[in-house]
């Protein structure tokens, strides 16, 4: 091999940087809306889990400190707020309605509370009572995101245990 053919071979032509750069576009693409997909997935799937959680908290809250626990669904904010219920202070209704002290979850950026049941909505908001016995005044709760996946969060009456399931079944 002579020197000169060595420098001739150095480097890529124009032409293959290009193929190489519209291979990349192509896959990125197909791959990048998947992955938004599952991320909004999972921001719903986590948001879901936080109420969950905020449920559970206000009906072991309540258990131990004897004292009712209200969680409050507020449509128009897309929040929810867990605070003691105040005896002698109203009906839980005007106590839902003035509910701003307590701990607040914010749902996230796409994610909204779509429905609850059975459905006594009063003013937007919807409210469960946990009671010091462990059981609660029930009900069902739908979250849902911008394709639509909802996850059902299910608050049994008796027993204040709280389910999350896929859908709305």
């Amino acid at each position: 091999m002579s020197v000169g053919k060595i420098l001739e071979n150095k480097g890529f032509t124009l032409f293959e940087l290009l193929v190489v750069m519209v291979i990349i576009s192509l896959m990125s693409a197909v791959v990048i809306p998947r992955l938004a997909g599952s991320l909004n997935k999972m921001n719903s799937e986590t948001a879901a889990k936080k109420i969950l959680a905020s449920l559970r908290y206000a009906r072991s809250q309540a258990v131990s400190e004897r004292v009712t626990y209200l969680s409050v669904f507020d449509f128009y904010r897309n929040q929810v707020v867990i605070r003691k219920w105040e005896a002698g202070s109203g009906k839980l209704e005007e106590e839902a309605e003035n509910s701003v002290s307590g701990k607040i979850y914010d749902l996230p950026e796409g994610v909204r509370l779509k429905k609850a049941m059975p459905g006594d909505i009063y003013s937007g908001l919807f409210q469960i009572a946990f009671y010091p016995g462990g059981n609660s005044s029930g009900g069902e709760i739908i979250v849902a995101d911008g394709q639509e996946r909802q996850y059902k969060i299910k608050i049994d009456f008796i027993t204040g245990t709280v389910q999350l399931t896929d859908g709305e079944e």
